[in-house]
């Protein structure tokens, strides 16, 4: 009479000869360290934790520091969009940041400021060509404020000008990384 076997006895006989090498727990350990870290910084960024708390649960990742810094701060260079809100990163770059010189915060700094001010400038910009289309419909007066943001001028205006900026940042973020490495 024949044996019935269970999934798990099945799965059991088929991947009984399945191993993973050395360097394929490395990868998994350290894909491992990369989703505890995104998840940490995806907490901190969507307001859900302080810089304080991030930096906590970061320490109590088990990982050698070299590893971990290191994959830290690609997610946080990967996050890094200068068309977004990005005072909160640019908070924990400078507190992990450790050992990076303080030029390359203040050049960061300085990078966003001017990005503001361009984006000041085309708010300015896209407010009168919105102010004149209502018009054109016939829509006009004193009491008339455009929401920018929910115009397509808008829109066209912010991505032009990230686009001016994105190799600036781009420069940026490959100087941090040399810095990191020489660290």
């Amino acid at each position: 009479m024949a044996e019935i076997k269970s999934a798990i006895e099945l799965a059991m006989e088929r991947t009984r000869n399945l191993v993973m090498d050395e360097e394929e727990k490395k990868e998994s350990r350290k894909k491992e360290i990369e989703n505890r870290l995104r998840a940490t910084l995806r907490r901190y960024l969507e307001g859900m934790t302080d810089e304080e708390r991030a930096l906590k649960e970061v320490d109590e990742i088990d990982a050698e520091s070299g590893l971990k810094r290191g994959l830290l701060f690609g997610l946080l260079l990967e996050e890094l969009d200068i068309t977004k809100e990005i005072d909160r990163l640019i908070s924990l770059i400078d507190r992990a940041a450790g050992r990076l010189p303080g030029s390359l915060m203040e050049e960061l700094g300085e990078i966003r400021d001017r990005f503001t001010l361009e984006m000041a400038k085309k708010e300015q910009d896209v407010r009168v060509k919105v102010m004149d289309r209502l018009a054109e419909m016939g829509v006009s007066g004193d009491g008339i404020e455009p929401n920018v943001e929910t115009w397509e001028e808008w829109t066209h205006a912010r991505q032009e000008t990230g686009r001016m900026f994105e190799a600036q940042v781009n420069a940026w973020k490959e100087r941090v990384i040399r810095a990191i490495k020489d660290a």
